[in-house]
């Protein structure tokens, strides 16, 4: 049982620290996170993403419009 739950754990860690790195976030933030939480941590993730794709769009959105 606890193999498993390591496992799920280093599995976790690696997903989230990939996914980190394709929307361009911290890596080591979102591995470490992932590693703790697990599976439970993608909610977190998919929130923490959207808010950061709006902040460049509307950042952008800023500097073509003056």
């Amino acid at each position: 049982m606890a193999l498993l739950v390591i496992f799920i754990a280093l599995l976790s860690a690696w997903y989230f620290g990939l996914a980190a790195f394709t929307a361009g976030l911290s890596v080591t933030h979102w591995a470490l996170l992932g590693f703790v939480l697990g599976p439970l941590a993608y909610p977190l993730f998919t929130t923490h993403r959207h808010l950061a794709l709006r902040k460049i769009r509307c950042s952008e959105e800023g500097i073509l419009n003056s």
